[in-house]
């Protein structure tokens, strides 16, 4: 099946969530019963004001996790592949662009992508030997978790470490992506986090202007200058 066509520009920006930010985004969602990750909190909250921003009506739009699986297949850090995987959060049934309820299907499809479920995965593509397989995100909203990736365990020259990483998957095609990084090793910010977004341009312009992001007021490090009306 072949990628879709689209004329509409699209644009990336690149955001910084503080650790205090990020807090407070997860308990503005969590409950006595349920804690989020910062991963749960922020692609909750992307996925809700993603979901706005397109205009969808009474759900939210489809929307694929991704997550890197070498931790949870035990490889270690010699293994050099993709072994990212992605898993389909439905955006049907989650009405009013409820954080709760879009935090709690997150969770649920995170909790199923377990190394049984990975190991099946891979078990149905070998049986189906696929010479060219379909692309896996299915063209939904696509949100990337790589906090298990270590980027930040390279070593150069007398063990200097990295001080900065960045990050590109591709293509870019259907809805957009959500990127959402972890922080720099050993740093005291647990929480915080940089979370790179790829949009039409005028849908990045209708995100930035979004009460909830307005609210958390996270720094513009790359893309579009914040506009105020």
């Amino acid at each position: 099946m072949p990628a879709p066509v689209f004329d509409t520009k699209q644009v990336t920006i690149t955001l910084r969530f503080e650790d205090e930010l990020v807090r407070s985004c997860i308990a503005r969602i969590s409950s006595k019963e349920s804690s989020r990750t910062p991963f749960e909190a922020l692609a909750a909250l992307f996925w809700v004001v993603v979901s706005k921003v397109k205009g969808t009506k009474g759900s939210l739009t489809n929307m694929s996790i991704c997550l890197d699986m070498r931790k949870v297949l035990g490889l270690d850090r010699g293994f050099f592949g993709n072994c990212m995987v992605y898993n389909k959060v439905n955006g049907d049934g989650i009405e009013g662009h409820e954080l709760c309820e879009a935090a709690n299907a997150i969770k649920e499809v995170v909790k199923k992508m377990d190394a049984d479920g990975i190991l099946d995965l891979i078990e149905w593509l070998e049986a189906r030997n696929c010479q060219n397989p379909p692309w896996m995100n299915g063209y939904d909203l696509t949100c990337i978790n790589l906090e298990d990736v270590d980027s930040y365990s390279a070593l150069f020259e007398d063990n200097a470490r990295s001080l900065r990483v960045s990050y590109y998957i591709e293509p870019t095609v259907g809805e957009g992506q959500i990127l959402i990084l972890p922080p720099p090793a050993g740093g005291r910010d647990t929480f915080s986090r940089v979370v790179m977004i790829t949009l039409p341009e005028i849908e990045v312009n209708k995100l930035l202007e979004d009460a909830l992001i307005q609210e958390l007021s996270p720094t513009i490090l790359m893309g579009l200058k914040k506009t105020h009306s």
